[in-house]
């Protein structure tokens, strides 16, 4: 009973407003007193340190969502064909779960880019874990107090696919209302994240022993790590145990704390077997081809049916990337032995298990020859200890299973994925979503409707395209979505995009289901698409020919071949258009060695024969360094502003006074900034996305204003709604936001 009480507390607590929150600005030991140290190619070592801009306003911003999957739009059809209905629509990559081995309705959901979420009823409504006012809002990984469950330590950043740097350690006493960082202060007994440390450290998992809160261990690219005296942020020492790139932590509980056996899994396998006191390195698995993929990665499972055995999905690859996959190998290693047995390839059977899918690998509590692994789709079973798999093909799940896991019953299974979460009640023959309240959206590219009430479309990564209209969500596309296309005086039409070049169109907002693909032209992954802000049946798409369509995506022609231009280029990567300048038309060109941006213009765009369009190359960039937009001056389209996706302290933001470039980035810190807007008749009024919130700034300031308030993740899309005096902010982890414009 005491236990239902309190989780009604803590949803009650949880979905107060964010204003009742407890601030982490307001906390003086959460605010960083270490300046900022370089690392070699000028990249900073702590660059979400706020306390250098000192024109901040709290802002009103609200959540838009997606809290929910959003039903299908026309399933079955070109947008989202058959094969792919239920695989695509989704809230957002979760990649890592905690199920509380002794609650079974309590588990907690980590977004590597957005947060965390927690449920106490089995998933039939999760509530946020209070991240959006952290540094860092993505999350690895938690440990939970076994009796204390609003008690929770949470590992920041990404340990799969490195989306998002890591701030370490988090402890919260009070369900995430507050949070202290628990890095430590003493310089020789701290953890290397966050605070004046390099931001390439990653966190695999932080365990508990489950005893006791303060036995934590922590896996990570710097090493394995282990605290046992106290949480006390001032007074917590960690121990370095070993070297190495550790991902995955396993415990076998004993009678007592020292007979505690812990593993600790990465490229190396480290146990100890007195609960952490004294560790020994056991010999590596063979694994196929080695020295063409020296990056090792063990993830362990252990199960208390079969005590003396670990069971490992071994991946390897020539770097932590999906796209260098090596071999998957299931394994076993013997602890009284100490020797390894390889079970089979997981190659040929299951679609393999890649180094960021290590997680998807689950072993029964009860029954050891029951597992289960994943990867893309579908999920694989095995009945024998992995001798032999099968495919579970039908009522699955989104696809990219990231995390798999059992409960103790040994019939529940739990899945986490590039679309939320699902929970099998038939040892994974059965899954259905639970995911309401999850709001974990990576929004790559968004346009909004003109009117009072929001009308978002967006392109999402791993969740396609999703529309916003008359307060309701619709998954309208499948895929990874990217850039989208709203009519500014017909709403009904739109445009969504998924990789290399997709495009689904609506002309009614009922469907999406023309395929308007431009042949003759290779597209970028990220497909970038724009409509003309005056000639509204023209739309162009960018790739190693720039294309047009003047019907609305039904016939395209060449309006820039970058090849002959220059055989030296790749691609016209991005371009930009002006409502005031309807005749200008920048273009973002890459060389084939992706590392000298160029900028080129022209002042003819309207021009109907292709070939008189003339092209001119702008002065030489003033940096080296990927372009996130390019904004024109509204009074004279020879000068313009343009944005940098770095993080050095200068040279971020470039004003072209139409002879030369000015540094216009002044106290923008050390900020990753990666879209920027224009605002219309307010002195020339910008905003700046960025990974600390949004930047303003207008012609007559010499500063930035950061109206902070939104989650702490990249900012990748901005829009204005002019008609609702809205500015609309796409977060890569936390979906759709918006709040007022500033009318001065």
């Amino acid at each position: 009973m005491r236990l239902k009480l309190f989780c009604v507390h803590i949803f009650f607590t949880a979905i107060l407003p964010l204003s009742t929150m407890a601030q982490v600005e307001d906390k003086p030991e959460m605010k960083s007193k270490t300046k900022a140290m370089t690392l070699p190619g000028g990249r900073p070592a702590y660059y979400y340190d706020r306390s250098e801009i000192l024109k901040q306003l709290q802002w009103n911003w609200e959540s838009l969502g997606p809290d929910e999957t959003p039903p299908e739009m026309n399933p079955g059809g070109k947008a989202i064909p058959a094969y792919a209905k239920g695989r695509g629509n989704g809230t957002g990559r979760i990649n890592y779960l905690f199920l509380h081995p002794e609650k079974e309705n309590c588990l907690w959901a980590c977004s590597p880019t957005g947060g965390l979420w927690f449920t106490a009823n089995s998933g039939e409504t999760w509530v946020n874990g209070g991240m959006d006012r952290l540094p860092v809002s993505g999350a690895s990984s938690v440990a939970v107090h076994k009796k204390k469950i609003e008690r929770w330590v949470v590992a920041t950043g990404d340990g799969d696919d490195v989306f998002m740097f890591s701030d370490g350690l988090w402890l919260t006493e009070d369900a995430g209302t507050s949070y202290v960082s628990i890095n430590g202060k003493n310089e020789e007994a701290r953890l290397p994240f966050g605070d004046g440390y390099p931001t390439d450290g990653q966190i695999g998992e932080v365990v508990s022993s489950f005893r006791n809160l303060k036995s934590l261990f922590v896996a990570s690219n710097k090493g394995l790590w282990i605290n046992n005296r106290t949480l006390d942020p001032g007074e917590i020492l960690w121990t370095k145990i070993a070297e190495g790139n550790f991902y995955d932590i396993e415990i076998l509980q004993g009678r007592s704390k020292r007979k505690d056996i812990i593993i600790a899994a990465g490229n190396k396998l480290l146990i100890s077997f007195n609960g952490g006191k004294k560790w020994e390195e056991m010999p590596l698995p063979v694994y196929p081809e080695p020295n063409r993929y020296p990056f090792l990665r063990m993830s362990i499972e252990v199960s208390p049916a079969a005590p003396y055995k670990l069971f490992a999905a071994v991946t390897c690859s020539e770097a932590l990337s999906q796209s260098s996959q090596g071999e998957g190998t299931l394994q076993v290693f013997d602890l009284k032995t100490r020797k390894w047995q390889m079970i089979k390839s997981l190659r040929a059977e299951t679609d393999n298990v890649i180094p960021t899918r290590a997680r998807a690998f689950a072993v029964s509590p009860l029954d050891p020859d029951f597992m289960m692994c994943g990867n893309i789709q579908p999920l694989y079973l095995s009945e024998d200890g992995g001798h032999s798999f099968s495919k579970i093909e039908k009522n699955q799940m989104h696809d990219d299973c990231h995390f798999i896991g059992i409960s103790k019953n040994g019939t529940t299974v739990w899945a986490a994925h590039d679309g939320g979460v699902s929970v099998s009640r038939d040892r994974g023959l059965h899954f259905e979503t639970k995911d309401k309240g999850i709001g974990a959206a990576n929004v790559f590219g968004l346009s909004v409707a003109q009117g009072t009430a929001p009308q978002v479309l967006f392109g999402g990564y791993d969740v396609g395209g999703n529309l916003l209209r008359e307060k309701k969500w619709q998954h309208v596309s499948w895929g990874d979505g990217f850039e989208t296309i709203t009519h500014p005086a017909n709403p009904s039409v739109m445009f969504s995009t998924m990789q290399n070049g997709g495009i689904q169109r609506s002309i009614d907002g009922t469907g999406f289901e023309s395929s308007v693909r431009p042949a003759g032209t290779k597209t970028e992954w990220h497909t970038w698409i724009r409509m003309h802000p005056t000639n509204t049946n023209t739309v162009y798409c960018s790739g190693t020919k720039l294309m047009r369509s003047r019907d609305l995506g039904d016939n395209w022609e060449v309006i820039m071949d970058v090849d002959k231009m220059d055989s030296t280029l790749y691609c016209a990567y991005r371009f930009y258009l002006s409502e005031e300048h309807p005749a200008v038309m920048y273009v973002y060109v890459l060389n084939d060695g992706f590392t000298h941006p160029q900028i080129w213009r022209t002042f003819n765009i309207n021009e109907p024969d292709p070939q008189k369009i003339i092209w001119e190359r702008v002065k030489e960039v003033p940096v080296d360094g990927w372009i996130m937009n390019i904004c024109m001056d509204p009074s004279d389209p020879r000068k313009f502003w343009v944005l940098y996706g770095k993080v050095e302290r200068e040279g971020k933001v470039w004003w072209f006074n139409g002879e030369d470039y000015e540094d216009y980035t002044a106290n923008l810190g050390w900020s990753r900034c990666e879209s920027m807007v224009l605002q219309k008749g307010i002195e020339k009024r910008l905003y700046i996305g960025s990974n600390y919130g949004v930047f303003t700034r207008h012609a007559g300031e010499s500063q930035w204003t950061l109206l902070t308030g939104l989650p702490g993740t990249y900012i990748k899309a901005l829009d204005i709604n002019y008609k609702a005096g809205k500015l609309v902010v796409g977060t890569f982890g936390r979906g759709i936001w918006w709040g007022d414009l500033i009318r001065k």
